[in-house]
């Protein structure tokens, strides 16, 4: 195994380790408490993207908000936030609103036109994509600041078939059938 491989499998192996389901809700909480699964899931995410030549990681409320800055550190390139329906967020915004997630909802992302500049390369950082529905907002956000979305790097990959035909690569540690 090489060295990125080494990370991925431990970061993995952590997630399997950690990863449980709390009253049928995924609870990727418990494996981000636990110092260890944590730091091999941040070197496993950053392993899995680090060829993708990032200049940016962006990072989507609230999980995106305690991977995205470590994946950054890791890579080391910046961070830049997303937030939801309407926080708190001084400067020039862009938004999108996004197709329904897996309960249904719609929410609308945005972030600060001023963090991605043109001709940046992106990666977004999450814990687990299904519909794609905040994905493929974020890398509409990205888009209208001139940057590019080059690939997405998640902890469980639940991605249905319209959101891999609508994002990058998406890469992942585990896949939410080894759950």
């Amino acid at each position: 195994m090489t060295r990125d491989e080494d990370a991925v499998e431990r970061a993995r192996r952590a997630v399997l380790r950690r990863f449980r389901w709390l009253d049928g809700d995924a609870d990727t909480w418990s494996v981000l408490a636990d110092p260890d699964a944590l730091a091999a899931v941040v070197a496993g995410l950053a392993a899995l993207v680090a060829e993708d030549r990032a200049d940016l990681v962006l990072g989507i409320e609230a999980r995106g908000f305690v991977l995205g800055p470590a994946v950054a550190l890791a890579l080391g390139v910046g961070f830049v936030p997303v937030r939801k329906d309407g926080a708190l967020f001084p400067g020039p915004l862009v938004r999108h609103v996004t197709d329904p997630d897996y309960r249904g909802r719609r929410w609308t992302l945005a972030t600060r036109r001023d963090l991605v500049r043109p001709g940046q390369r992106v990666v977004l950082v999450d814990d687990w994509i299904e519909t794609g529905g905040q994905a493929t907002a974020a890398a509409a956000l990205v888009d209208a600041c001139g940057g590019t979305l080059v690939s997405v790097a998640v902890v469980v990959d639940e991605a249905s078939a319209a959101a891999r035909d609508a994002l990058p690569p998406i890469r992942h540690l585990v896949r939410a059938a080894d759950l």
